[in-house]
């Protein structure tokens, strides 16, 4: 069970459970040359959202158990990141911003503390990986994503946070 749930990580082949259809990636890899486009979705339940249940009205699409904090990335040297976010309730009229990725610790692998937003209707953010993060589970780089949603064209309680990790080989 261990060796599948690894592949499947490492492949960005995580099936988004829930209200999602099966068909749902939460991590899409394209290849252009040695370098990988990974696409990063949050799926946030747009109607629901409020600070007290980000936790669970938010996931990535990761297996049942794995908590939000726990959700790692799994990239490489030279790798681009991109972070999307998707309504599960209303996609065509509801949007999820991705307003910055916050360095929180570990190594910063993306030689800057502060990746800002496309201000994109809705807004994404991309970072390029310039450093590796170690072997060790202190290692890792571990991140804050701030984002704001819209709900029935109204904007939704301020700005949430979520904490997942990345791991750069």
């Amino acid at each position: 069970m261990q060796n599948r749930r690894s592949f499947i990580k490492k492949s960005g082949l995580m099936l988004v459970a829930g209200a999602l259809p099966l068909s749902a990636f939460s991590i899409f890899r394209t290849r252009q040359g040695q370098a990988q486009n990974i696409v990063v979705t949050l799926y946030v339940n747009t109607s629901l959202v409020d600070k007290q249940n980000t936790a669970t009205s938010c996931n990535f699409g990761q297996p049942e158990g794995v908590p939000n904090e726990e959700f790692t990335i799994d990239a490489n040297l030279g790798d681009t990141i991109t972070w999307q976010g998707v309504s599960t309730n209303a996609p065509q009229t509801d949007r999820v911003h991705i307003k910055s990725i916050n360095h929180e610790g570990g190594k910063n692998i993306f030689g800057q503390n502060v990746l800002i937003g496309d201000r994109g209707t809705p807004e994404k953010v991309v970072g390029k990986v310039v450093n590796r993060t170690g072997d060790e589970k202190r290692d890792r780089f571990k991140y804050k994503i701030s984002f704001t949603v819209q709900n029935n064209g109204q904007n939704r309680n301020g700005t949430f946070h979520i904490d997942p990790v990345i791991k750069v080989h």
